[in-house]
């Protein structure tokens, strides 16, 4: 969803509508339909990245014996299947929605908007758990429990580990945006009661 919604608009709009409600046309449905097209696309495409980490994660199992293969196949699996439930848990309170009257894509906005600040959330726990892995892996350096190579160090630690404290915090800033979306549609939301 947009983050430049323009609610002064809306709620004038809904307010000059008739008390007797037309069926929304093509036209009507045609931002909405387009919102449902991009959230099955976002999904199937975390479905084939949680299929790609799994896969991964078998490949490390046979191929990458010791502490080293064994970490990282778990935290591959672990991410394959929380990315699996968590897109669709998602994804699909928004595919099934079809209440398309104004109060209905009100309801649809602010389902939208609830579960997209899930998704943020859940991909900072993603990032957390990637800062998590990179400590494990210094952990077994450390430790000597395996021989874990410089250059899986180095990138882990200086490119990875930097961009997600990066993304945390902007998608930190996200949250607060959908929250203050969120007050608004909920505003809003009050006004058909």
């Amino acid at each position: 969803m947009a983050d430049n919604f323009d609610f002064d608009a809306l709620a004038k709009s809904w307010q000059q509508q008739p008390a007797d409600e037309a069926a929304p046309s093509t036209a009507d449905l045609a931002e909405a339909s387009q919102r449902l097209r991009e959230q099955k696309l976002l999904m199937y495409g975390e479905w084939l990245g949680a299929v790609i980490m799994a896969i991964t994660a078998v490949w490390l199992l046979f191929n990458l014996p010791g502490w080293l293969g064994g970490v990282s196949a778990l935290f591959l699996a672990l991410g394959a299947l929380s990315t699996a439930y968590i897109s669709w848990q998602i994804h699909r309170p928004i595919l099934a929605y079809d209440n398309w009257s104004s109060n209905g894509l009100l309801q649809f906005r602010r389902r939208a908007c609830q579960l997209n600040v899930q998704h943020y959330r859940y991909t900072q726990l993603s990032c957390l758990a990637l800062l998590l892995f990179t400590l494990v892996l210094w952990i077994l350096h450390l430790w000597q429990l395996d021989d874990t190579p410089l250059t899986m160090l180095l990138f882990y630690s200086l490119i990875v580990s930097p961009a997600c404290v990066f993304g945390i915090y902007r998608l930190q800033k996200k949250v607060h945006q959908k929250a203050i979306e969120l007050a608004h549609l909920d505003a809003l939301a009050a006004d058909f009661d």
